[in-house]
């Protein structure tokens, strides 16, 4: 059996067009980096501050893009509670019916609102990102009672985000009326 030598000419040939072009793709990239501009996240935000200098978000404008709002505080009106996931958590609807999932901070259990499905509340916070850490941190906090609370706050992993509530709004009496019957009086 004949052994033949292996030339290597061929790839010596490759070699400097290969550099060549991995330099003028390399260049692409970073012109391309330079150039590049962050969408602007601002839209509608400035002109819906209310009163009290807060940035008040239509909940339509929100669900259509939370992360936008990553780290602002702000205010959403109207927020429709679907479901709760023990005394600190609830899940909103998004559109394509996803479901959101939304944190009660200490400092918002101050305010004595009792949180139950099928009601509609005011609330401001900012929204965070959400990890499998995070619900453990709630687990040996009791946020999360049970397991069957952590795998319902799983789902939201996938979402990658929550909003944390560190205050509700309250409305005055006479706007809210008698939506729900069974609410007591409140201060």
């Amino acid at each position: 059996m004949q052994t033949f030598p292996k030339s290597r000419a061929g790839a010596v040939k490759l070699g400097i067009p290969l550099m060549i072009l991995s330099f003028l793709a390399m260049g692409g990239f970073l012109y391309w980096l330079s150039t590049y501009e962050a969408p602007e996240v601002d839209e509608g935000m400035e002109d819906m501050a209310g009163e009290d200098g807060l940035n008040e978000v239509r909940f339509e404008d929100f669900v259509t893009g939370t992360q936008n709002y990553m780290g602002q505080e702000i205010t959403l009106r109207l927020v429709e509670v679907s479901s709760t996931v023990g005394d600190r958590l609830f899940w909103t609807m998004l559109p394509g019916n996803n479901p959101y999932l939304m944190h009660i901070s200490e400092e918002a259990l101050a305010d004595s609102v009792e949180v139950m499905g099928n009601l509609e509340v005011d609330i401001t916070g900012s929204v965070l990102a959400l990890s499998d850490s995070i619900l453990d941190v709630w687990m040996e906090a009791g946020v999360l009672r049970s397991e069957g609370d952590r795998l319902q706050a799983l789902f939201a992993v996938d979402k990658g985000d929550y909003f944390l509530i560190r205050r509700f709004e309250m409305e005055d009496e006479d706007e809210s009326g008698d939506e729900s019957g069974g609410s007591g009086e409140s201060g």
